[in-house]
Order: structure tokens, then sequence, then C-alpha cells
């Protein structure tokens, strides 16, 4: 799933520039100070400036990996990303994705490459029955087809009761629960964000569940203790988000979905990405951006890992 997840994360702050709210083009205003907006233009200038000779390399990564799959043939379709917005929306994840990317058009881009990488996959490996059922039935896979009734939650949690109560209190008064959420939680818990999770018999802390099982959507739980991990004791409040019956999906119902997630372990391989770096060496890359021409060389010759750094021998 770490593997997965790497390909999703890829050219996050250049997809998002590329259509803010799934339009094309960031609102008119972000935010306002005092009254005094703050415009979607400046705001794309302030990440020009900070980001973008970080996000150019990935975004180039994005489009070559899009254009060696149309090359050989397996081109990434509109019929394959609704597949994957589909798979999203049985799985819970879709309306955050869609919040935290700014829009559904953001979202489908993303997945893009997400796919091309799925296609190349598949095309250059072979995958036996045997061994796409034996995927399917690892724990870590079985849990997404086979699974009982959950609940979507956004938690408060701290290790003081005290900010506990407080958090309470504000709620009573009107407070926002993704406001409180990030205010009263531990800072540790809110680097991305209020935590939200999904909560089901038997899966996680017992006592989270324990707190929402009776809830319905749109209801707030009282104050409550439970025990995290090892990490030991916590006071949470919990508000349910959503509702998901369970889930029974045989082998013969997912098996494509399954041979997908095996083709995209191969191309994390030193072999796939070889094959990746020589297409990126062949591809004719133009850089538009003034300040950035001097960046084809080192996006077609990326300098070798540093000793000590991650990645390094």
């Amino acid at each position: 799933m770490k593997r997965t997840i790497v390909f999703l994360l890829i050219a996050v702050l250049t997809i998002a520039l590329a259509g803010c709210g799934g339009k094309g083009g960031p609102p008119a205003t972000v935010a306002t100070v005092d009254g005094k907006p703050v415009s979607g233009e400046l705001y794309y200038e302030f990440l020009d400036t900070s980001f973008g000779r970080q996000a150019l390399p990935s975004l180039i990564d994005y489009q070559v990996m899009l254009n060696w799959a149309a090359k050989e043939k397996v081109p990434v379709t509109d019929a394959q990303i609704d597949k994957q917005m589909d798979i999203l929306k049985r799985d819970g994840n879709y309306d955050d994705q869609v919040v935290n990317l700014g829009g559904e058009q953001a979202l489908r881009n993303r997945y893009k490459q997400f796919q091309a990488a799925i296609n190349l996959g598949e095309k250059f490996n072979k995958f036996t029955e045997s061994e796409l059922k034996e995927m399917y039935n690892e724990p870590f896979m079985k849990t997404r087809y086979v699974r009982g009734p959950r609940q979507r939650v956004i938690l408060i949690i701290s290790t003081s009761k005290a900010e506990i109560d407080k958090a309470k209190k504000a709620l009573e008064k009107g407070m926002d629960f993704e406001a409180a959420a990030v205010k009263y939680s531990d800072a540790q818990f809110t680097m991305g964000g209020p935590v939200k999770t999904f909560v089901s018999k038997g899966e996680g802390p017992e006592g989270l569940y324990d707190a929402a099982k009776k809830l319905k959507d749109g209801q707030v739980s009282k104050p409550f203790q439970f025990t995290l991990n090892s990490m030991g004791e916590y006071s949470g409040i919990v508000k349910v988000i959503g509702e998901q019956p369970k889930l029974d999906l045989k082998f013969d119902q997912v098996k494509d979905e399954v041979k997908a997630m095996a083709a995209l372990q191969k191309t994390s391989t030193p072999e796939f990405q070889k094959k990746f770096e020589a297409q990126k060496k062949k591809a004719d890359i133009v850089i538009l951006l003034p300040q950035y021409k001097y960046m084809v060389d080192q996006i077609k010759n990326p300098p070798p890992p540093m000793m000590g750094m991650p990645g390094g021998q």
C-alpha cells in the first residue's frame, strides 16, 4: 500500500495548480483578511514563487508517464478514471479527496498518472490466477472487500482531559466541529487537518467504536476515554459524518482491481524505474517559463542520491 500512496502523492501542487475548484482556475478571491480580499491571482503567484521549482519535475514526470502509456498503446481512458472514482466512492474516500485537491477535475487529473502506471504494469507483466487470489486474501487487501458496517467520524483527541472539556464547551457555543478538532486536538494529530477515520466493531480502539456506535450521521458524542494502541490513554469527542453498509465482494467481483494493484506494485521495481528514466531522457521537454528553462537537463539527468540521505547507500 505504501507504493500505491507514493504514486498518489506525485504532483500534488502541480495538479492543484491545474485547476482549483475543478474549473480550470482559482476563485477570484481565496481568502479575506479584515474584509480585504486575497486574490486567486496573487495566490498563484505565491505558489509559483515558493514551489514552482519543486513542482515542475513532478509535472514533467506526470506527462512522461501518460505519453509512455499512449506510445505502448495502453492509454488512460475516461472509463478507467470513472472506475477509479467509483472505487474511491465505495471506499468512502471520494468526498475528502475532492475537497483536499480543490475539485473533482483535480482529483481525476491526479489519478491519470496512477492509471497510466497501472496500464503499463499490466502490459509488461503477467499474473496467474493463484497469484491474484493470494493477493486478494492478504489482510490489508481483504479488508477493502470484506468488512462489516462502519461509520466515518471526525475526532477531537488529546492526552489532556481539560482540553477536551474546553472543546465540549466551545461546541456547545456553536463552534464548527472541524475547527474545534484542529484547535483542541494534540498537534501531532492535526498536521494534515482534523482526524477523519472509519470505525467498526472489532477494528481500531474499542473505546472509539463504543463512543460512536449509537450515534446517527451528524451527531456528536460526549467526552470519552480510550486507549490508542501503545500510545497510551487519550480523551476524545467524536462526530459521525457518514455511514457505510457491510461489504462482501468476492474475488471474481474484484479480480481486475486486484490485478491493477499487483501491476502497480511492479512499477516500483528498479527495472520499471529504469525504463521510465529512459523515456524521460528521450522526451522532448521544453519549459516555457523563463525562470525555469534551465531545469530541463536537471529533470532528464537527476543527480544521484547523496550519501547519508534517504535512498542513499
